[in-house]
């Protein structure tokens, strides 16, 4: 056949329709997911990922997508990201009466040892009110996990029901400082000890301060909160509870749309994350865990996490992380090594959890690596009887970053998307989930 300037068309446009059609591959390797979907329980999903998960629009939509479909049993694994002076979902908010250290597991630091569930950490040694609130009353909940460290066993925490939300007693400050660093001392530890952001500090003193240096002096920015008590006034307790090991679960006798925890532990306060549940027999919780900056070899820095998402009991792990390796100088062996890692310590418990790896989408950054990571990924579900899609060529292959900016989908640092831009991918991913589930 010749192929003139319309069948050429014709053509890019049907190669184009497959690509977002894009399947995904080992799909039978999920059946025990599928069909326990099909059963009407509740089911757990985890998807743990890096800055695309973080944000939490590609989830949102499909959190949206499996709850619309099968019901709502909770809004699953969040973090107070606000408190934590980092971005993080828009369906709700979170606040302090006090400020907290505060660290990711991508970060350099010495004050926490372990890292949780969430793949952050919070800490103080203050008598502390944690504030969460959901804007959906769909979200409204009656258990909460609290994933916290193992020395605040026994110490004794209470929620509580507010007539006021606590911003309404609370007052932002800022001031202006020298700080004078110590040997050792990380970028991260400094940026958390004055509860400022890394942007800000960069801003104030430039590039130099990414390696403190013994005996320097830098300028920071320190954020403190003035606290008015009278918001005391306007709280009732709803549940009183001791901690126990890792994590604890409380039960709360009325749904609630408000979380407010006070806890005030002798030892130090260290919170790794809470999950949200409905006491339901049937729906989706469908937990994420997103971590800006964050590989497959971040998530094996610290035993506690896998330990406690573990807990969880997920019916199926899905884990869209490569963004990060694309631009590493990492080895195929090193790569497909800490696929493997994570995916064994999670079926330690379960021997048969159902896993999709999800690869990471186009981005134009010169030295990234995104297509030869797609191929890693590929080999690796292979490798560990998991399935696998392929979001890179599903949104486009090469150049759909690009098409995505002139559309305003994706953001002007070549690696982000934009809140539609996610959308569109989640949409991908829902389509290929509900040709297995037909």
């Amino acid at each position: 056949m010749k192929i003139t300037g319309r069948n050429l068309g014709i053509l890019l446009l049907l190669f184009s329709a497959g690509m977002q059609a894009q399947q995904i591959e080992h799909a039978e390797t999920l059946k025990p997911f599928t069909e326990k979907l099909k059963q009407n329980k509740v089911s757990q999903i985890l998807l743990m990922g890096d800055s695309h998960i973080q944000a939490d629009w590609l989830t949102a939509y499909l959190r949206k997508k499996f709850q619309d479909q099968y019901g709502n049993a909770g809004r699953g694994m969040v973090f107070p990201y606000t408190v934590a002076n980092t971005n993080g979902s828009d369906d709700f908010t979170s606040a302090s009466n006090c400020t907290w250290e505060t660290f990711r597991l991508v970060h350099e630091q010495k004050l926490f040892p372990q890292i949780g569930a969430g793949g952050f950490v919070i800490g103080n040694k203050e008598n502390s009110f944690l504030e969460l609130s959901f804007k959906n009353p769909q979200d409204a909940f009656d258990r909460v996990v609290i994933y916290h460290d193992v020395q605040m066993d026994g110490n004794e925490v209470t929620l509580y029901r507010e007539a006021q939300p606590l911003k309404n007693f609370i007052e932002k400050k800022k001031e202006t400082l020298s700080h004078t660093a110590i040997a050792g001392e990380t970028f991260h530890e400094i940026v958390s000890k004055y509860n400022t952001t890394t942007t800000r500090l960069r801003q104030i003193n430039g590039t130099g301060i990414l390696h403190p240096a013994e005996g320097r002096s830098y300028k920071v920015e320190r954020n403190y909160l003035v606290y008015n008590a009278d918001f005391e006034n306007q709280i009732e307790p709803v549940a009183r509870q001791k901690l126990t090991g890792f994590k604890t679960e409380i039960n709360i006798k009325e749904p609630q749309q408000v979380f407010l925890m006070r806890s005030d532990s002798p030892a130090g306060n260290i919170f790794y994350g809470f999950q949200f549940l409905k006491n339901t027999d049937k729906g989706v919780v469908f937990n994420t865990v997103g971590v800006n900056g964050a590989t497959y070899a971040d998530f094996l820095k610290y035993p506690l996490q896998v330990q406690q998402l573990v807990t969880l009991n997920p019916d199926i792990l899905i884990i869209a992380l490569g963004t990060n390796e694309a631009f590493a100088p990492i080895s195929k062996d090193e790569f497909q090594y800490a696929v493997t890692e994570l995916i064994t310590k999670f079926r330690k418990e379960n021997a048969s959890l159902p896993v999709l790896l999800v690869s990471p989408p186009d981005n134009i950054p010169k030295q990234s690596r995104v297509p030869e990571i797609v191929s890693w990924l590929r080999e690796s579900a292979v490798q560990n009887h998991a399935a696998f899609f392929d979001l890179y060529q599903a949104s486009g292959g090469k150049g759909s970053f690009k098409k995505a900016q002139l559309k305003k989908e994706a953001a002007a640092d070549g690696v982000h998307f934009v809140k539609p831009g996610y959308e569109n991918q989640a949409e991908l991913i829902w389509k290929a989930f509900s040709e297995i589930t037909q």
